[in-house]
């Protein structure tokens, strides 16, 4: 038995060794428009800066600026009219162990399904379909947002998504994360006004956005996490960065809301349930790209201030993450890619003070599959307690 629970890790090691980066069945983008995967990923899924206009451009090329390199097609040509937007993706996660947990065997951990494209000339859409494990492979809508977009400075952005979904630099998104652990800015809750949910929780958003040369901004009009009705929407969220050189973007975010007795939040026994919450997000951030592409920095230091269940007084809590990771090519394409992250965060106040590292490494046997091994060790105080994980993934996209 033994033999076989370490049998994906051996399939890990032989992939480093003899897997190679060139790819057959690439999703729909990178087929519409005959261009390898990193032509918009540093390393997948993390957007480079190619990647960013591509996404603002409501997934559209200005041909001037298309890449040189040539995707692997043997020479075929295309018709982007034939490819329909569609793309289909399976994780699979055979070993996940917990040190205050049994080790799971979750072969099968979720299945997406993503339609994604213009629709029209100037109005774009994305729709992502889940399914995971803990869900019982129930289908949710996870993304849903159309997108009317006047020119690169201006667009309009209707979603149920995350709450920096329309963002394309790689600080606040848990879809572009580089790590199977999701950082703690990211996802934890702090004091609980925010509907007791984090920045990664779906809401619906009413977003304008845009880049003026180098300048990039958003502004959202959202509900609180995780009310899929929008009720008593009163949360507003500013996204501000400026790309200093193509290598280097410094910005900021800040998120401030209230969560009523009449939003989705004040239901009986709800975090809203016997007062009126408001809650408040800032945020500074960097992303830095040095030795020729190769090393991708990022760092966030944010604030959380949250008001007490009753209303009365506040909670004030400091959260922190800095993430790198590195792309050792092959034939001009990533092949490997380890990520370190330290974490830091408080709860209770400032009372309790929370450290975690990651460290992790991706083979990327295609480019549109890649195998995965990580590890994190947890060191907590008060209620949150010292916990490990390795976990073992692959992830496919087709």
């Amino acid at each position: 038995m033994k033999a076989l629970i370490h049998f994906p890790f051996v399939l890990l090691i032989i992939g480093l060794f003899i897997g190679s980066p060139s790819s057959y069945g690439i999703p729909a983008f990178s087929k519409k428009e005959s261009l390898n995967c990193s032509s918009c990923h540093s390393a997948l899924p993390a957007l480079n800066g190619y990647g960013r206009n591509y996404k603002l451009s409501g997934y559209r090329i200005n041909e001037p600026t298309r890449p040189t390199r040539p995707a692997p097609r043997g020479g075929n040509t295309i018709d982007p009219a034939s490819v329909f937007p569609i793309s289909a993706g399976i994780i699979l996660r055979p070993y996940d162990k917990k040190g205050s947990g049994v080790a799971k065997n979750r072969v099968v951990h979720e299945v997406e399904l993503m339609i994604a494209g213009t629709i029209a000339e100037n109005i774009s859409g994305f729709l992502e379909l889940e399914a995971e494990d803990e869900d019982d492979f129930e289908i949710f809508a996870t993304v849903a947002q159309g997108t009317y977009s006047v020119n690169s400075a201006i667009n309009i952005q209707f979603s149920r998504a995350p709450t920096f979904y329309f963002d394309p630099f790689n600080s606040y998104t848990s879809s572009r994360r580089s790590t199977i652990n999701r950082n703690a800015v990211i996802d934890q809750s702090f004091g609980g006004a925010d509907n007791g949910a984090n920045l990664r929780s779906k809401r619906q958003n009413l977003t304008a956005f845009g880049r003026i040369e180098n300048f990039f901004y958003g502004l959202s009009y959202s509900g609180v996490a995780n009310d899929n009705e929008g009720k008593d929407a009163d949360t507003f969220v500013t996204r501000l960065a400026y790309e200093f050189s193509p290598t280097l973007m410094l910005g900021g975010m800040m998120v401030n809301g209230n969560c009523s007795r009449e939003s989705g939040g004040g239901g009986n026994g709800g975090p809203c349930f016997l007062a009126d919450r408001e809650y408040s997000r800032m945020a500074v951030d960097a992303q830095w790209t040095v030795l020729n592409d190769s090393l991708t920095l990022n760092a966030v230091y944010m604030s959380a201030d949250d008001d007490l269940v009753d209303g009365i007084g506040e909670e004030s809590n400091d959260a922190f993450y800095i993430q790198g990771f590195y792309n050792f090519l092959k034939d001009g394409e990533v092949f490997i890619s380890p990520v370190i992250r330290y974490d830091n965060y408080e709860v209770n106040n400032g009372m309790y003070e929370v450290d975690a590292w990651t460290f992790g490494v991706s083979n990327f046997i295609q480019e549109n599959i890649k195998l995965r091994a990580e590890y994190s060790d947890r060191r907590g105080e008060g209620p949150v307690s010292d916990d490990d994980r390795f976990t073992l993934q692959v992830d496919a996209y087709f």
